[in-house]
């Protein structure tokens, strides 16, 4: 049995093994960054040759492969440099103790977005920590990590032009920092699409320049979880500009062609009070504030567009009528549905699917389990939209208001994250045959430097499992409505 995460379309195992040679003698139309994942997961260096043949058909899908291991050597069909590295994250993961099963593998996703939301604002999480999490959702083949670099309690982009935006927040990410990283993923086939969050979520923002909300009144970083109410001011014209330069700073270390900005959780108490606010309504016709929340989404988008970005917004973002028809949405709580499922049905509007019971990480295994994640399905009024056409894919998400290390951080998103990473490019199964397949999988050298939950508690039930969740919803509200 090939114990494969995730899935395989068709595989065929066939008699005998394949020897991983002491360097392994590649020939390959394909660019050469396609090959660097696998040098350094198998540990060889790359000379010359045919051990590993390499042939391209451009006639496959991005991500499809074919990937053939003969006694003799391997041979990978592909139409792109994605599909090379799909195809040799298979190899990678089949190679144990040098040797390779012989095996006929034809595979490709159901769904081009399968992804993983990584909050690296609410706690900071170190360089080689972001690459450890990068690594391990490429060997599941996800394909995207969102980085959620902005919020409340943290701005963890350095800016050269706003200093204080970073230095406030007290920990960030150097640009050089940030190229390596979204480098790293590259090679692994990780599109990386970054968050700044507006016009909510800018507590960090407004502690450095506290000009640009309502009242201009002086606020800290935040500390605890929760929604704050002082925002970005709706009718303040200055903050256009101010937010062009920064994201004209950002744009260029992000080759995605998609940005995310954010549009949830906005609260509109300051902005009832405001008088610039009051006379922006008035000049623009507006009777609902959500209307003027949509005028800046708009505003931000066609600055994205300047720059040959495409916007992704929370699916709270369609509470606007003029809410900008060009962009994705990204759909998570139920509170929402009505608006996701029209803008699906009426708009044809392009979604990814983060539904916060059936994909968010941060919660314990108590109330969401592997299981749960591995079965999980967008549903709207009782009818599922899994075959949407416009449905990009799925992405699950972990916040960290309550996740401040490595390990706690590991093992809310793993195994999970392989769970829905199957259900996301082959569809849910069978869940034991799942199981069986993750525990093998789990011993794989591959992935002995990672913190997994364990198999114990994949799908806990009882009262222990009643006592972690309801622990972690006191703690959660305590945090909530702390002062």
């Amino acid at each position: 049995m090939l114990h494969l995460i995730p899935r395989p379309l068709k595989a065929e195992e066939l008699s005998g093994k394949c020897r991983l040679p002491e360097a392994v003698a590649v020939n390959s139309p394909f660019e050469e960054w396609s090959l660097s994942a696998f040098s350094e997961r198998i540990k060889r260096p790359l000379t010359d040759g045919e051990w590993l043949t390499v042939t391209k058909d451009p006639a496959l899908p991005e991500e499809e492969y074919r990937l053939h291991i003969r006694p003799e050597g391997i041979t990978v069909t592909a139409s792109s440099e994605t599909g090379v590295i799909r195809a040799l994250t298979t190899a990678a993961e089949l190679c144990e103790e040098d040797l390779f099963p012989c095996c006929l593998i034809e595979d490709e996703p159901k769904y081009a977005h399968r992804g993983l939301h990584f909050d690296c604002s609410r706690h900071y999480f170190p360089v080689e920590e972001v690459k450890r999490v990068i690594e391990e959702i490429s060997l599941c083949k996800m394909n995207v990590l969102h980085w959620h670099l902005t919020d409340d309690q943290g701005w963890r982009i350095e800016s050269k032009k706003y200093p204080l935006l970073h230095e406030t927040s007290g920990k960030w990410y150097t640009h050089d920092e940030i190229r390596d990283i979204v480098e790293f993923a590259r090679l692994r086939g990780i599109e990386v699409v970054p968050e700044i969050d507006m016009p909510g979520h800018m507590t960090a923002l407004l502690a450095a320049y506290p000009q640009y909300s309502c009242t201009g009144e002086k606020v800290s970083v935040g500390k605890r979880s929760g929604i704050y109410p002082i925002i970005l001011c709706g009718g303040n014209e200055e903050i256009f500009p101010f937010l062009e330069e920064i994201l004209c700073e950002v744009i260029p270390l992000f080759p995605s062609e998609r940005f995310h900005i954010g549009g949830d959780e906005a609260p509109k108490s300051r902005w009832k009070k405001c008088p610039k606010c009051a006379v922006k309504m008035k000049e623009l016709g507006l009777t609902a504030y959500e209307d003027l929340q949509g005028t800046f989404t708009a505003r931000i988008n066609d600055i994205l567009k300047k720059h040959g970005k495409t916007a992704v917004c929370w699916h709270e973002t369609l509470k606007a009528k003029n809410c900008p028809e060009n962009i994705q949405i990204q759909h998570w709580t139920p509170m929402c549905a009505k608006q996701t499922k029209a803008y699906a049905d009426e708009k044809k509007g392009k979604w990814i699917y983060s539904n916060t019971l059936g994909t968010y990480l941060d919660y314990p295994h108590s109330v969401t389990s592997l299981k749960k994640i591995y079965h999980t399905q967008p549903i709207f009024d009782k009818v599922s939209y899994a075959g949407d056409e416009n449905l990009l894919g799925f992405e699950c998400c972990i916040w960290t208001e309550h996740v401040p290390d490595r390990e706690r951080l590991e093992t809310r998103v793993f195994p999970r994250a392989q769970a829905l990473a199957e259900a996301a490019w082959s569809g849910a199964g069978d869940y034991e045959d799942f199981r069986c397949r993750l525990k093998k999988t789990m011993q794989h050298s591959l992935h002995r430097d990672i913190f997994y939950t364990p198999e114990d508690w994949w799908d806990p039930r009882g009262f222990a499992a009643f006592k972690e969740a309801f622990r972690y919803f006191v703690t959660m509200n305590r945090a909530l409505f702390a002062k």
